[in-house]
């Protein structure tokens, strides 16, 4: 079997364009995968139709190996550009893999060590306390038993589009840079959502914040104080990913785990953050740190330090469904973020044949070859790229 053609599909759900790769092969076998950045993906998808170069020709199931020519070949090795397109290419040859031998990717990487995976949905913050303890009981009314909200009055009110995605902006400007002046009051106001929604959710439900790196570290720190009587699950990029050293002084001086790595690219880009005890729970991408074969080696790492992982995923139905593969076989897998609402369910049914169970926070694995999707082909031509570039 031999690869015989690679093709792209820029598909545009809710909030982010998604670039869908095909690889062909002469047995009649096509490798699906998905891989998302919210930004450049025009750049993106032409980052992966230069490696057809590469691949035509070749045995897609030497997979380690075309991992390593790809990743060292290009020189200019690392960062998640590079990266995303070689995460496409690799899990794209992980479902041929599965598929030509008739089981699901999970079997291959050792699995299952569980057959449903805890899922948490985003929520988003609103623009008041009430507002975020209103929005956390409709999560909870959905039979998630943990959602994430991003860093009240830095990040705003409804779903961007409709969409139930938490990201979208507040009243503190997405220009204003982590050195400027911030009111003294921001971190007191910011714990009055969190009490709303843990009033309002009880005890027992999971309650997270993504801060995107917008605050540096005292500000960070303070944040943490203000909020660690308040049990929750975790503080994601507390600070900016580029430093390592006031990383880990946040972690050192939280009781709240501390979580970060959507912006890390493969095992050479996270092996200090691990070993330096930077992070309590790990969200490397799969569709952007490397594919499978660079995520299992990052999770294998982060084990031996007792790390979980909960990758980053606000991302579409085919990553998704790929993420449930890995999840599978992962001894130390914590938790997988997805987005939830009524808008991702209607794209889960119009660009996917088949959808996994979910009941009561967890999604069941797909058994089916491979990564187990089946593509709708009507439903994505209705979802056409559209421009869009996301920012902090």
């Amino acid at each position: 079997m031999i690869v015989t053609g690679l093709r792209t599909q820029i598909v545009h759900l809710g909030f982010r364009n998604c670039i869908l790769l095909r690889v062909e092969t002469d047995a009649g076998i096509t490798g699906i995968s998905e891989t998302v950045m919210k930004r450049r993906s025009l750049t993106i998808e032409q980052s992966i139709l230069q490696l057809r170069k590469f691949l035509i020709g070749k045995d897609p199931t030497e997979i380690e190996d075309h991992w390593e020519k790809m990743y060292r070949d290009s020189f200019w090795v690392g960062g998640p550009m590079h990266s995303t397109a070689l995460s496409a290419v690799d899990c794209a040859l992980w479902d041929i893999l599965g598929k030509s031998l008739g089981v699901p990717v999970y079997k291959l990487l050792g699995g299952p060590t569980r057959r449903e995976v805890p899922v948490y949905c985003h929520c988003p913050g609103g623009a008041t306390p009430e507002e975020f303890a209103a929005n956390i009981l409709v999560c909870k009314r959905n039979r998630y038993r943990a959602a994430k909200t991003t860093l009240p009055l830095f990040y705003g009110g409804g779903g961007e589009n409709g969409t139930n995605y938490s990201g979208t902006n507040g009243t503190i400007g997405p220009a204003w840079k982590e050195t400027e002046f911030l009111e003294p009051s921001v971190f007191r106001r910011i714990r009055e959502f969190f009490i709303a929604a843990r009033e309002a959710s009880g005890p027992d439900f999971g309650i997270a914040v993504d801060c995107h790196g917008r605050l540096n570290l005292k500000a960070a720190i303070r944040l943490c104080r203000q909020l660690e009587d308040l049990d929750l699950l975790f503080v994601e990029e507390p600070v900016p990913p580029e430093n390592l050293d006031v990383l880990a002084a946040v972690q050192r001086e939280s009781s709240i785990p501390i979580a970060a790595g959507e912006r890390w690219a493969t095992i050479h880009g996270v092996r200090e953050f691990v070993e330096r005890r930077a992070v309590d729970i790990l969200q490397c991408d799969l569709v952007n740190c490397g594919g499978v074969t660079g995520l299992k080696k990052i999770a294998a790492m982060a084990e031996a330090h007792y790390i979980g992982m909960a990758p980053h995923n606000p991302n579409g139905p085919v990553a998704t469904m790929m993420n449930l593969q890995f999840a599978a076989s992962v001894p130390n897998y914590y938790m997988l973020e997805t987005i939830g609402g009524e808008t991702e369910r209607r794209i889960w049914k119009e660009v996917l044949h088949n959808e996994p169970d979910f009941e009561n926070g967890y999604l069941g694995v797909p058994c089916a070859p491979g990564f187990g999707v089946v593509l709708n082909e009507d439903g994505l031509a209705r979802h056409p790229y559209v421009p869009h570039e996301g920012w902090r």
